[in-house]
């Protein structure tokens, strides 16, 4: 699906323009040609975009600024989703390119739609994009941390002893958002150094892209942080399940011998 948006967040066709952002979703042939006419760039291929080395993920080809972050998708698409987005800037323009449809992509809704509208060129779209996916990671983030301690009140309840084998699974799943997390923060760290880089060459405002590069390195060390804190509670449980079954080994140890 092909998304051309103009200012103030008005749909637009790839020839208007007044046209800023040309958003690529599971795109087919033609319509990643249209971009590729219109802005004279090469829309990267979904191998290209899920590769992972720095070459690949952040450069510059013909005057153009390519940039790969790995981002989460919305929960709609499944609890777990995460997957490569390519952004674009070339000729004051913002091409996006993804298979997934993260929050801060949504025009019209949040945070970061509110940004994109007082948009006026595609390094300003870029940056909200960014910005918004910052702020829902920093979301996630609270959210797992206000479920690790609720599940946390589970685990070192005393009386009765709960059942914790739904705790290990509750755990789990925080465990594997928190680290979704800390991947997607990893990748927005690199792509915000290379990009901090080149802000000049391609009208970026630094400020705005240093503000983020500070605001992703305090997120990335809270995941870590969390990370800790869930392992440490999956330990705690494991231990308490292992002490109950000792416990129950040798009540039925001393039936057995004095039947």
């Amino acid at each position: 699906m092909l998304r051309v948006l103009a200012r103030g967040g008005a749909a637009a066709s790839t020839a208007d323009p007044e046209a800023l952002w040309f958003d690529l979703e599971t795109p087919d042939e033609a319509e990643e040609n249209q971009v590729e006419a219109a802005l004279g760039v090469n829309v990267p291929t979904p191998a290209e975009r899920a590769a992972v080395e720095e070459s690949a993920r952040f450069y510059e080809e013909n005057d153009a600024l390519y940039l790969t972050a790995t981002l989460l998708g919305r929960r709609d698409e499944g609890l777990f989703v995460s997957g490569p987005v390519t952004f674009i800037v070339a000729k004051g323009k913002l091409v996006t390119v993804r298979q997934i449809n993260p929050r801060a992509f949504d025009v019209g809704q949040g945070r970061a739609s509110a940004r994109i509208g007082s948009a006026k060129t595609g390094a300003d779209v870029l940056l909200a994009l960014l910005e918004g996916a910052a702020e829902r990671l920093a979301d996630l983030l609270a959210e797992a941390t206000q479920n690790a301690h609720a599940t946390s009140m589970t685990v070192f309840e005393s009386d009765p002893a709960p059942d914790l084998r739904e705790s290990l699974r509750v755990l789990g799943r925080i465990g594997t958002l928190i680290a979704l997390s800390a991947d997607s923060l990893s990748s927005l760290q690199r792509l915000l150094a290379y990009t901090h880089s080149v802000c000049s060459k391609h009208d970026i405002d630094e400020t705005k892209v240093h503000a983020l590069v500070r605001d992703v390195d305090e997120l990335e060390r809270l995941s870590e942080t969390l990370l800790s804190r869930v392992s440490y509670l999956q330990d705690a449980a494991l231990g308490l399940i292992g002490s109950t079954q000792s416990d129950t080994l040798k009540a039925l140890s001393l039936a057995t011998i004095a039947f």
